[in-house]
């Protein structure tokens, strides 16, 4: 497969931050804990599966990152864009690491129930 340039991959991070930020905001579900379940996690592990590390953490981080400060959770800005960006970064090494061993499918479940425990965790030592 030919290599993307330099412009191309900042077009799909940008193109998959906007993304992020319209799904996370589009729906909100309320959740019990303070904050709200959304469908821009989705895209987070997909900015993980498609891009390179730096590009997948920036793209996930800032389009999460934004949406927080759009929708008026501003105190969780930073936050988000660390703990998103490091999702993107779980799927994408552990995608790396487990898709040649049991395949395609069982690696990227996997890998998006563990960058969901990671968001978990990293929004339990935020709150902390």
């Amino acid at each position: 497969m030919k290599e993307k340039n330099a412009t191309q991959k900042i077009v799909i991070a940008a193109l998959l931050a906007a993304l992020t930020c319209v799904a996370t905001m589009i729906i909100k579900i309320p959740s019990p804990l303070k904050g709200y379940l959304n469908l821009g996690d989705c895209v987070v592990l997909l900015a993980g599966w498609m891009l390179s590390p730096v590009y997948g953490f920036l793209a996930a981080g800032l389009g999460s990152a934004l949406a927080d400060l759009f929708s008026g959770y501003v105190v969780y800005a930073p936050a988000t864009f660390v703990i998103k960006g490091l999702m993107a970064l779980v799927a994408f090494y552990g995608f790396k690491l487990l898709h040649n061993k049991i395949g395609n499918l069982p690696s990227r479940i996997i890998t998006g129930i563990v960058a969901e425990g990671v968001m978990i965790l990293g929004y339990f030592v935020f709150e902390g």
